[in-house]
């Protein structure tokens, strides 16, 4: 065992013993040899290999006992008897205090040779020499006075002998250390024990200094020190050299993101803080000021302080490293403790905080995804089989093993030909091929499995682990019933989806091309565009289901008729309807056709217990005489059956040139009505309703005329169809409404007795949320009571949303208004509908007044009417009574009030007062 350590004079010491003439050995304080010269080894007849580390007692029995000075008794390594004279020094060596002991042979008269022992005294004041020049040495007495100081102590206090002989070494403290440190070091030296360590002093001039102390206690028989000896040197520059470093690395570990701490046991024995540092510490409220010299139990609560006080001591005592997380703040805190050992003795412990909340989120996402794949891959939808780069299946999902008839348990070596029976397998290889390079492979795999047809979209996906390419997943998306809606959807695109005709776009396709045919065989080519007449009333009437199961039988008879022949059908929209000849032999043909599809349209339809009539009016275009184009074709078809719809329906037309210029004239009175209408060049005219007992005007319909600036005056039959077309009959009518209000308002002024007048109301306008209201809001304006204006509609406006008509009448009836129904026996006429909406009164068509004498079926009609309503408390007007006839008919049927040209033609506001209203005041 070599005892050489960091200070600078111990192989001084050594080379000195090593050349003595007498048995040296060197013990340390728990009495292991730790240096023997080579006198002492053929003294005792041993070998310094073998001894070292042993206990004195193998050499010296009892050595604790032995006292120095004293002749003892001992036996060599030969079992020779030897008669030995013991010294004993105590000297530090480096870092620690030793024993030095003297061992010389006794003389036959047990004193020492004079000669010999002034030369070993010499010998051991060169030692001690060398200690001086080399130390900083003091001694004091049994109270700690100063009794002897060398020239080093002086040197570095300062201070010469005489001023510190008798003194303390109270004048060198700094106030650095606590009285504590004094304390336990008092303790130790008068217990008889080394003291060692390291101890800031001031010089005189106020300077300070670190000193390495060793105090060495002098013991009296009695086992008392008497003198203490110290010996100090000079780590200045290391202390600072220390604290220069630890102020770095305090800079370090503060500013580190993390967190780190030491623990030790205090004097009580309990563990406590003594550092603290890092960013995170600062974050969850573990300061170094909140945690310096607290247990865990001071700062933390309970629960929380149970824990961490179990893992500390756990660490302190066993000696191993332990870790925890714990929530603080919100965080998820990762503690790593580890125990620090000195000479197998565990001295304190540190611990590493971290912040691991990110990362155990990511850990569960990482769980989560990993689970989710595993989920997807069990129970996906999809068929997934898993390649490696070799083409062996690893492993192949539930739904593909169901498939397939695979059992759970996979064979080994696997390949796609053991599950896929496919007669293009070789292009399925090369995409599986190319995806081993890393390229995404899709395409579309069409297989037959149980007697199925399966469509599947497959995406071939590499598999890549840290860069490398380490298999394929092959996934097949099942788009069989995609496959189907794109048919499907392919169809629809071209096919009405009730009626399973073609729609307007398939029409259009087929059109062209037949055009096209047409043009290069130069072959005649027709089309005919079908309307259905009355078909809205049904419909809105017994409802569109009713309706649609309609257009369907009818798509049914059309598909019928042209069976068997070149022909095309299609549903163009709504209940229109178009069949395209795309080779015509003759307009005999075409005739004949049209014909044909006006019959077998017209003939009874049987839909729930309903039997149901309907016609249709058609429109014919031929190609080349009525247009070469397709737009000119479609838009001249479309004229003609306008005209036939003019004819009174139920017919068709071949489009000429003369429609084409009725057209226009339609075009252009379109775009001057509307012109009208902007520039109010309109009049209102009046026709009386006369009870025929009295002769007395009881009330007036008002009748628009439109004052054309070139035409002249226009009656409504001529515009009042366009307008209902166009929709332009709602600002008519909103016009004539104020125009009433106003001329009402005029006769009140005038003193003139007022009369009842009554407008039409479209069905357009009458259905439109809010009529009622804005009907009151014209009568509040013009200061008008609701009782001076009558309004007239059709049966076919109160067929339609029973509920918002029901109230748009109730409040009506709270107006005042009087409700009647126009054209009554033309439309549905049922008086059960006139009961329920409570209406005032009924107006007969002129259809059915006119030859009333002559006529028995029309007599009937009309009487019938006339009883009902005069049942139900109904008021009834004639309308267009022209005879004497027709009126003494009327009477006859006790029906008395009579609008005709009997009694007066409409006319304008000045002759009807004149004529009517002056005859009456």
């Amino acid at each position: 065992m070599k005892l050489i350590t960091n200070y600078n004079n111990d192989e001084l010491f050594f080379n000195l013993f090593c050349n003595l003439a007498d048995c040296i050995l060197v013990i340390n304080n728990i009495g292991e040899i730790v240096y023997l010269n080579p006198t002492a080894e053929r003294f005792f007849s041993i070998s310094a290999i073998d001894f070292v580390g042993r206990n004195i007692n193998l050499l010296i029995n009892r050595f604790d006992n032995v006292k120095a000075d004293h002749l003892i008794v001992i036996k060599n390594n030969n079992n020779q008897q030897l008669s030995i004279n013991l010294r004993i020094h105590s000297l530090p060596f480096g870092q620690e205090v030793y024993d030095v002991i003297l061992i010389k042979k006794a003389v036959e008269d047990k004193k020492m040779d004079d000669e010999h022992l002034t030369r070993l005294i010499k010998e051991i004041e060169d030692i001690e020499l060398a200690i001086n020049e080399s130390s900083n040495v003091s001694v004091t007495d049994g109270n700690g006075v100063i009794t002897m100081v060398n020239k080093n102590f002086c040197n570095m206090t300062k201070y010469s002998e005489e001023e510190v002989i008798g003194k303390t070494h109270r004048i060198l403290n700094s106030g650095f250390h606590p009285n504590e440190f004094f304390h336990e070091m008092w303790d130790t030296i008068k217990s008889g024990k080394v003291w060692r360590g390291e101890i800031q002093n001031k010089s005189k001039d106020g300077a300070l200094y670190w000193h390495d102390t060793t105090i060495v206690p002098f013991l009296d028989d009695e086992g008392k020190a008497y003198k203490y000896v110290s010996f100090r040197n000079d780590i200045t520059k290391r202390v600072k050299m220390e604290q220069a470093l630890q102020i770095n690395f305090m800079d370090t570990i503060e500013n580190l993101q993390n967190g780190i701490f030491k623990m030790k046991k205090d004097a009580n024995g309990k563990l406590v803080y003594t550092m603290a540092a890092g960013k995170l510490m600062n974050k969850i409220g573990t300061t170094k000021e909140r945690l310096q010299n607290q247990t865990p139990f001071d700062v933390f609560p309970e629960e929380m302080a149970k824990m961490k006080h179990y893992h500390y001591e756990k660490a302190f005592k066993e000696g191993k490293r332990v870790n925890y997380e714990i929530e603080l703040q919100g965080k998820l805190i990762y503690v790593d403790v580890t125990p620090i050992k000195h000479k197998g003795v565990v001295t304190e412990i540190v611990g590493s905080v971290l912040d691991v909340s990110e990362l155990r989120t990511t850990q569960r996402e990482l769980q989560v995804n990993q689970e989710q794949y595993q989920s997807l891959f069990k129970y996906s939808h999809d068929y997934i089989v898993v390649f490696d780069v070799n083409g062996n299946i690893i492993d192949i999902n539930p739904k593909t093993k169901e498939l397939f008839g695979i059992s759970n348990e996979l064979k080994q070596n696997l390949t796609i030909e053991d599950i896929l029976q496919y007669e293009n397998l070789g292009y399925i290889k090369s995409y599986l091929k190319n995806a081993t390079q890393g390229e995404m492979q899709y395409f579309e795999l069409e297989i037959i499995q149980n007697e199925e047809k399966l469509c599947l979209n497959m995406t071939l996906l590499p598999i890549v682990i840290d860069g490398n390419i380490k298999g394929i997943y092959f996934i097949g998306k099942d788009i069989t019933e995609n496959k189907r809606v794109q048919e499907t959807n392919a169809y629809l695109a071209h096919h009405d989806e009730l009626t399973k005709l073609l729609n307007r776009r398939g029409m259009d396709q087929i059109l062209c091309e037949s055009l096209i045919g047409a043009e290069e065989t130069n072959s005649q080519l027709a089309i005919l565009m079908i309307d259905l007449d009355r078909f809205k009333f049904i419909n809105d009437s017994l409802g569109h289901l009713i309706g649609d199961q309609l257009l369907a039988q009818i798509a049914s008879r059309l598909l019928e008729t042209i069976d068997g022949t070149n022909f095309f059908a299609a549903r163009m929209g709504g209940d229109e309807f178009m069949v395209l000849c795309p080779k015509l032999e003759s307009n005999s043909e075409l005739v004949l056709l049209a014909e044909t599809i006006g019959r077998n349209l017209a003939k009874p339809y049987y839909i729930e217990e309903h039997e149901l009539f309907i016609t249709a009016s058609i429109g014919i275009s031929i190609y080349p005489p009525s247009g070469t184009t397709v737009i000119e074709l479609m838009k001249r078809a479309d004229i003609a059956l306008y005209q036939s719809k003019e004819l009174g329906r139920n017919t068709y037309q071949i489009y000429d040139e003369s429609m084409r210029r009725k057209s226009e004239q339609l075009f252009f009175l379109e775009r001057d009505l509307r012109k009208a209408i902007l520039k109010s060049e309109f009049i209102a005219h009046f026709q009386p309703r006369v009870n025929a007992l009295t002769g007395e005007t009881i009330s007036a319909e008002a009748l628009i005329r439109w004052e054309h600036p070139v035409m002249g005056l226009i009656s409504p039959g001529d515009f009042i169809p366009l307008a209902e077309e166009t929709g332009l009959i709602i600002p008519l009518g909103k016009w004539m409404k104020r125009k009433v209000c106003e001329q009402l308002v005029a006769w009140r002024k005038a003193g003139i007795p007022l009369i009842p007048i009554s407008v039409n109301i479209s069905s357009q306008r009458f259905l439109q949320k809010g009529f009622a209201k804005d009907l009151q809001n014209l009568l509040d304006e013009f200061q008008l009571e609701g009782k001076w204006l009558e309004i007239e509609i059709t049966e076919n406006s109160i067929m339609k949303n029973e509920e918002y008509i029901l109230q748009t009448l109730r409040d009506l009836k709270e107006l005042g208004v009087k409700i009647y129904i126009d054209d009554f026996g033309t439309g549905y006429s049922s008086f059960n509908y006139l009961k329920t909406f409570n209406i005032d009164g009924i107006k007969i068509d002129r259809s059915f007044i006119q030859n009333i004498s002559s006529k028995s079926e029309n007599a009937s009609i009309t009487t019938a009417m006339i009883k009902m309503a005069q049942h139900l408390k109904m008021d009834v007007i004639a309308e267009g009574v022209e005879t004497k006839e027709e009126l003494m008919y009327l009477l006859e049927q006790n029906c008395y009030h009579i609008q005709g040209y009997y009694f007066g033609k409409p006319c304008s506001i000045e002759e009807f007062e004149a004529q009517f209203l002056f005859q009456k005041s």
